[in-house]
């Protein structure tokens, strides 16, 4: 009997089915075309959060146009927000993303500073998993410069602040291509992540004291990457490593040294 090319008849099947349209078809079913082309949710429309979850996964990469989607949430709730494809996201369009209360946020941008990370902890109770890729002035302080007043800068705190990074629910945080120098800004993201359980600051730039540091306030740690991470001493290292007793295994953290 020759196979069907029609997908199977099945809830789960009508219901990607659907969900792929309305994120095709987003000025048709759900959403409304402003004179500025931002699209705006239509008044008599409320999605759930999986379903809401479920559409953004459609619309990937995210563009700007969708930011307008994300700030509405009283009709649509997203848990999941990813948002890296969004490489200019600011601290005020973040600010609308946290009013979601997510518990996945991935966010990839250099335009988000210091007061980005203020607001997510301050604003993310819920959340489980953060992903700050390529983010290199989430640890800069924007000022306007003192020569030409409209162009804005980047400068490094020199205030040297305590900033208590508090997400009590996060499990994972991923702290990619940043330069954590001082390493005390590493330090004090992690020192009140007490369920941290997966770490992964590849690419970042940091120093052996204060990885060490870091990891020893990390005891149920069991997942840990630090690929193309240059570290001067293997054996400084391992003792680093050695010393979070909740690692999956040694050998495994070896491995991740070693890419």
């Amino acid at each position: 009997m020759q196979e069907s090319i029609w997908p199977a008849n099945c809830p789960e099947k009508l219901y990607d089915i659907c969900i792929e349209y309305c994120a095709l078809n987003l000025d048709k079913t759900l959403c409304c075309e402003s004179a500025d082309g931002q699209l705006l949710l239509k008044s008599e429309v409320f999605l759930p959060p999986n379903v809401c979850d479920a559409l953004l996964s459609r619309l990937q990469p995210v563009s700007r146009k969708h930011l307008s989607l994300l700030a509405s949430p009283t009709s649509i709730n997203f848990q999941h927000v990813h948002v890296k494809s969004i490489s200019d996201l600011t601290d005020a369009e973040l600010r609308n993303l946290l009013v979601h209360h997510p518990t996945d946020l991935r966010i990839s941008s250099q335009e988000v500073t210091e007061d980005s990370l203020e607001l997510i902890s301050s604003q993310s109770h819920s959340l489980r998993m953060l992903e700050l890729n390529k983010c290199e002035n989430i640890f800069s302080r924007r000022c306007p410069s003192k020569k030409y007043p409209w162009k804005i800068k980047f400068r490094k705190d020199t205030t040297k602040r305590v900033l208590h990074f508090r997400c009590p629910k996060l499990r994972y945080i991923a702290l990619r291509g940043l330069e954590c120098d001082p390493g005390e800004n590493l330090c004090r993201i992690l020192s009140d992540l007490a369920l941290l359980t997966r770490l992964d600051l590849s690419d970042c730039s940091i120093n052996f004291q204060h990885l060490r540091s870091a990891l020893s306030q990390l005891q149920q740690l069991q997942i840990l990457s630090l690929y193309s991470v240059a570290l001067p001493s293997l054996r400084d290292a391992f003792e680093a490593v050695a010393q979070v007793k909740s690692l999956r295994s040694v050998l495994e953290a070896i491995l991740l040294f070693c890419y």
